[in-house]
């Protein structure tokens, strides 16, 4: 027995795989997972994100308000100024009418839109704004652009006396404004008196001296860079008109 030598042979077996940590489990599994999400889960959890993130940036967005334009020029006190309104003005009427604008003058267009944008209750008269500048070969644009400055498009006026301009030539009231008796001769005498007595050629710059000598003594020059930007912005509608 002592010459006899037993070897033995070990076999390393590997352990049998769990189903559950097979692959055969884990496709389909997930699988399952995926589909749950995308049609159960995922309509909601994207929408309550998508509502919290909103939500976050109206909280935090700063809003720009319009305001009206200052005026310029005389105090102005509440029991002697009226406050127009489109409401106030036969606009409503013409409005109900439906009836639709119709002129060759693109200009008479621009005009209507733009004081209309600004609730003007000079709107239905913007053609006599371009027949009284034609005659007197006046810019078109200035008229409309100075009461924008001086009322706000005739928004807020001395009361009882149409006059959106801060005028003092004839027709005076006990308080020094002129009166008239309608948007129509106000447009055309204002139309006259700055063609008559400033010229056609003068820009709102060389006007502001003489028309209010406080702005034209003050370095920003309120009056004749508001008198600009409202002709600018006329002139912007005449060329964009659809």
């Amino acid at each position: 027995m002592d010459g006899i030598h037993f070897s033995s042979m070990i076999q390393k077996v590997n352990p049998r795989k769990s189903f559950l940590n097979s692959s055969a489990f884990r496709i389909p599994l997930f699988i399952c997972f995926s589909l749950i999400y995308f049609f159960l889960l995922s309509p909601f959890l994207e929408k309550s994100i998508t509502n919290s993130i909103l939500n976050g940036v109206r909280e935090n967005k700063i809003v720009t308000l319009n305001y009206l334009t200052p005026l310029y020029g005389q105090e102005i006190y509440t029991n002697d100024y009226t406050i127009n309104t489109l409401i106030s003005s036969d606009i409503i009427k013409i409005s109900r009418d439906k009836t639709n604008i119709q002129t060759e003058d693109p200009r008479v267009i621009a005009m209507q839109k733009f004081l209309f944008n600004y609730n003007s209750p000079m709107y239905p008269y913007s053609r006599t704004f371009i027949t009284e500048a034609d005659k007197y070969g006046l810019d078109w644009r200035l008229v409309a652009s100075i009461s924008g400055v001086e009322s706000v498009f005739g928004n807020i006026i001395p009361r009882g006396t149409h006059n959106a301009w801060g005028w003092r030539g004839i027709n005076k009231n006990p308080d020094g404004w002129s009166q008239f008796d309608s948007w129509n001769s106000g447009i055309a005498e204002i139309t006259r008196g700055l063609a008559q007595g400033y010229g056609i050629d003068l820009s709102p710059f060389q006007i502001e001296p003489y028309y209010c000598p406080p702005c034209g003594l003050n370095p920003a020059h309120a009056w004749a860079n508001g008198v600009t930007r409202y002709m600018r912005e006329l002139k912007y509608y005449s060329d964009n008109l659809k």
